[in-house]
């Protein structure tokens, strides 16, 4: 007979990783368990693939090589502003729903850390959305062009391009998180989130170069350039370093701010 000791499995975390492993496994049974992680990349391979498909099949009269350049093209910039959508939708409310119903309050009472409570989401959510929905589609994407126009992109560029997209989904996954823990309603997060984002599609034709640089509005341009392996202007690492390190600043000002919430 199985006693309550055999099943319970000591945890050695320390300081700030009290909890961290058990939340992660718990986000991570939320996020995978069942068949919704399936209808998710499901419905990713629909938005991602799907477009390019029809985008291909209205420029039937060109070459394919052509062709698959134009759909690298359009992955790299519809792909990535789907997905940063989609990052905001998925993360705009899971730090605010727990605080509304009083979950956030009753795990932390438990022995988990207040930063394991963030990065277990962050983690999870950052997984998630990698895999869900820019590595399957990616996949998707070299299988269909092999299929249709009989060869596939060159996997370092495109490679590279991808891992552009990434990057700006990390950027927008960490300023959901971060909005989360200031506000109690999830209106502000999305609002603030895709404003922010869709701002992107304009701004940087009337700011000056020196400002958008310092955002990753420019990335979409960098991810296609990458992916087609077309030429850089010589900028390009700037708004690449300054989107990894404003997704550092964002993480740790969530870290911070939830630190001191009150529930």
């Amino acid at each position: 007979m199985t006693t309550i000791t055999e099943t319970l499995t000591p945890r050695t975390e320390h300081g700030w990783r009290i909890g961290l492993r058990n939340l992660l496994s718990n986000e991570m049974n939320l996020r995978w368990g069942g068949r919704r992680w399936i209808r998710s990349a499901l419905i990713w391979m629909a938005i991602l693939n799907g477009f390019t498909l029809l985008v291909s099949f209205a420029d039937e009269q060109n070459s394919t090589s052509k062709i698959l350049a134009e759909t690298i093209d359009v992955f790299a910039h519809v792909g990535l502003l789907a997905t940063s959508i989609g990052a905001v939708i998925s993360t705009q409310g899971v730090i605010i729903r727990e605080k509304q119903l009083g979950t956030a309050a009753w795990v932390l009472s438990k022995p988990a850390s207040r930063e394991s409570f963030i990065l277990a989401k962050w983690l999870t959510y950052s997984f998630s959305c990698v895999v869900l929905s820019l590595s399957i589609p990616a996949v998707m994407f070299f299988i269909q062009s092999q299929i249709l126009w009989n060869q596939m992109p060159a996997l370092i560029p495109f490679l590279k391009g991808w891992l552009i997209m990434v990057l700006q989904v990390q950027f927008y996954l960490a300023l959901a998180l971060l909005l989360g823990t200031i506000f109690n309603t999830r209106g502000p997060v999305t609002g603030l989130s895709l404003g922010f984002l869709l701002s992107g599609l304009f701004l940087p034709n009337f700011l000056p170069q020196s400002v958008t640089l310092l955002f990753p509005w420019l990335l979409m341009d960098v991810a296609a350039a990458f992916a087609l392996g077309n030429a850089l202007p010589a900028v390009w690492p700037i708004p690449v370093f300054a989107t990894a390190l404003w997704t550092l600043i964002f993480m740790a000002l969530a870290l911070w701010r939830f630190q001191r919430q009150e529930f």
